[in-house]
C-alpha cells in the first residue's frame, strides 16, 4: 500500500508541476490524503499547496515542524511552542512563538499566553502586554493581577468567573464557625495559593470542624505595599485606617510574593510560594502556640523570663517544675523551657503533620484559652489606627 501511495503521490506531483498554478487546487483532496497517510512528505506537499497541510490533524516530528515554520507557516510555529512549553522548555518555546505571534490566530494567542500564565513566565507575559500584543481574556487579567494594577481596573465578569472578591465589602463573616478569616492578597499566584489552602482546609479542618471559616479571596493590589526582600514579610498596615474593613472577623491573612511567614497582631503574613503545612502552623499562631526552635533573642529577653505555662506547647520552670512528661526544649536559650512531647512537632519543622497531641491542644486552647486570641482590630488600634468596620446596612469608626 506505501509503495502504491507513493506512486499515486509522484504521478500528482508530476501532473500539478504540469499546469499552471489555479489547476494545483485541484489536486489539493490528494495532497491532504497523502499528507496524512505520509507525513514524512508535509513539507514537500506544503511547497504546492500549504492548505492541504492541517496540522491539527497531523502527527509531525519536531524537524518536519521546523522546516514548515521556516517556510514562515504560523501553525506548525504555533504547534513547536506548545510543544515546548509542555516539556518546560521555555527558551525553546520562545524560538517559535515571540517572531510568528501577531500571525497567530486569536485562539492560537489566547492559548499560548494562558499557556505562559500557567508556567509563570511573567517576564514573557510582561513583554506581550507591554507592547500591547496580549489579547483580552483571562491572560490578560491575570497579568493585570499579578502587576498589581488597581481592583477597578479588573474585569468583573472574570473576578466572579474566578471567585474572586475586589472588595472587602463583598464578604462576610460565617456564624459556623468560632473564628473567621478574611484571606487577602495582592497578586496573581497568591489568589490560586489561596484556594488551594482553603480547599485543603475544608477537607481536614483543624484541630476539628467548625474553628475557622476563610472567606473567599480579596484582592487588595499593593494597597499595604508588602516586602519581604529583607527576612520576614512585613506589610504597611498603617495605610489600613483608609480601607473599610467588614465586621465579625478576627484574624487576616496577608498572601504577598515573598517574605518569610509570620504571624502578628492577628495578621498572618505569607507569600505564595509556602506550603499548606507553613499556613497550618501559622494558623496555630493565632491561638496562641509559640515556635519550638530557639526563638529571637529580641523575643527570649522578654518571654523566656517569665515563669510557668505561657502558651500552650511552651513552659517556662523558673523556680516551678514543670508539667509531668513535658521535655526539654530549645526555644530558650537559659535552658529552662519545656515542650510537651519529646517528638518533633509541626511548631519546631513547619514540614511535621499534625500529631494527634497537639491537635487536641490546640482545641483545648481554642475552647479553654490561656490568654485570649489577639484580633487584628485590635492590632490596629495598638497602632493608633481608627478604620472604618461596616456591616450590610451601616457603617461606623473602630473606637478605642
Amino acid at each position: 500500500m506505501k509503495t502504491q501511495a507513493k506512486v499515486f503521490f509522484t504521478v500528482i506531483l508530476l501532473l500539478s508541476l504540469g499546469f499552471v498554478s489555479s489547476s494545483v487546487s485541484r489536486f489539493i483532496p490528494a495532497y491532504a490524503f497523502y499528507a496524512n497517510t505520509t507525513p514524512s512528505q508535509a513539507t514537500a506537499i506544503y511547497h504546492l499547496a500549504p492548505s492541504a497541510i492541517n496540522l491539527q490533524h497531523l502527527v509531525l516530528r519536531n524537524s518536519q515542524l521546523r522546516q514548515l515554520a521556516k517556510l514562515n507557516d504560523s501553525n506548525a510555529a504555533y504547534q513547536l511552542a506548545l510543544r515546548f512549553l509542555q516539556q518546560l522548555d521555555y527558551n525553546a518555546a520562545k524560538l517559535w512563538w515571540q517572531p510568528y505571534f501577531a500571525k497567530f490566530t486569536s485562539a492560537q494567542q489566547q492559548t499560548l499566553a494562558e499557556q505562559l500564565v500557567r508556567a509563570n513566565q511573567w517576564l514573557d507575559i510582561s513583554y506581550l502586554g507591554k507592547a500591547g500584543k496580549l489579547p483580552d481574556g483571562d491572560a490578560k487579567q491575570a497579568w493585570l493581577l499579578q502587576q498589581q494594577m488597581p481592583p477597578a481596573q479588573i474585569d468583573p465578569a472574570y473576578a466572579q468567573q474566578q471567585q474572586l472578591a475586589l472588595s472587602t465589602s463583598s464578604v462576610k463573616a460565617s456564624s459556623q464557625c468560632q473564628f473567621n478569616v478574611l484571606m487577602m492578597t495582592d497578586h496573581y499566584k497568591g489568589i490560586d495559593t489561596l484556594k488551594q489552602y482553603k480547599q485543603q482546609y475544608s477537607k481536614a479542618p483543624e484541630p476539628a470542624k467548625g474553628s475557622f471559616c476563610f472567606t473567599d479571596v480579596v484582592y487588595v493590589a499593593d494597597k499595604f505595599s508588602c516586602d519581604g526582600n529583607d527576612g520576614a514579610l512585613e506589610c504597611n498596615w498603617q495605610n489600613a485606617a483608609e480601607y473599610s474593613w467588614p465586621e465579625g472577623f478576627d484574624f487576616i491573612v496577608m498572601m504577598s510574593k515573598q517574605g518569610a511567614a509570620n504571624v502578628r497582631g492577628g495578621i498572618m503574613h505569607i507569600n505564595s510560594s509556602q506550603s499548606y503545612a507553613v499556613f497550618l502552623h501559622e494558623l496555630m499562631h493565632f491561638n496562641g502556640f509559640e515556635d519550638e526552635y530557639v526563638l529571637a533573642e529580641q523575643k527570649q529577653q522578654w518571654l523566656c523570663n517569665q515563669q510557668g505555662l505561657v502558651a500552650p506547647n511552651l513552659f517556662i520552670a523558673n523556680e516551678v517544675s514543670p508539667p509531668k512528661g513535658w521535655q526539654k526544649s530549645i526555644a530558650c536559650g537559659n535552658k529552662k523551657a519545656y515542650k510537651p512531647s519529646p517528638n518533633w512537632s509541626i511548631m519546631q519543622y513547619q514540614t511535621m503533620s499534625l500529631s494527634e497531641q497537639y491537635r487536641e491542644l490546640w482545641q483545648k486552647q481554642i475552647n479553654q484559652p490561656l490568654t485570649k486570641p489577639i484580633r487584628f482590630s485590635e492590632y490596629f488600634a495598638f497602632l493608633g489606627l481608627k478604620p472604618v468596620f461596616t456591616t450590610a446596612s451601616k457603617e461606623h469608626k473602630f473606637s478605642d
